[in-house]
């Protein structure tokens, strides 16, 4: 599928992705000043094998999702994964990842939008949840400009450079009429 108005494409992913997706989020993560993400430069090192399984697992699953956008190589990624008990499989938790050199130019915007239609139109979905970065103004603007909103903060959750990190909890529910 073609994202309107730009040269980039959002899609499945598919396994034979595994290797771009590992790139950018090694790219991602190699950022200074270093992104809002948990992980270190050194702690994200998964085997090609095993992203392409992640890919396979996601998007055989009918509450999980793995979307890519695509021009010349991998520019961004989202991941849905559903719940797995019978009292979460209504839920999803959220992830996305967009290349630097292409952040606002509608790639996350693209992706969140292929994502909330997917969800919508899944008789399954009813929870579309993530955590972000407390101070990640830009993040949560995007979720915020697709009707998530905040529910609670996880104090002291993470730590860098020992400073205190706090998330921000925030879902989407959606409405389905039965």
């Amino acid at each position: 599928m073609m994202h309107e108005g730009a040269n980039f494409w959002i899609r499945r992913a598919e396994p034979n992705h595994a290797r771009d997706y590992i790139r950018l989020i090694k790219g991602i993560l190699a950022e200074s000043p270093p992104v809002d993400t948990p992980y270190a430069p050194g702690e994200f090192n998964p085997a090609t094998g095993t992203i392409r399984e992640l890919i396979e697992e996601l998007n055989a699953g009918d509450n999980s999702l793995f979307l890519i956008a695509e021009s010349e190589g991998v520019i961004g990624a989202l991941t849905c994964r559903g719940g797995e008990l019978e009292a979460s499989r209504h839920c999803t938790s959220l992830g996305i990842y967009v290349a630097q050199p292409v952040r606002d130019q509608g790639v996350g915007s693209a992706l969140m939008r292929h994502m909330v239609e997917w969800a919508t139109a899944s008789p399954l979905l009813e929870r579309i949840e993530l955590d972000v970065f407390a101070g990640n103004a830009r993040a949560i603007h995007l979720y915020e400009k697709y009707g998530f909103v905040r529910e609670g903060v996880k104090r002291r959750m993470y730590y860098r450079g020992g400073v205190p990190i706090d998330m921000l909890m925030m879902a989407l529910l959606l409405e389905k009429k039965p």
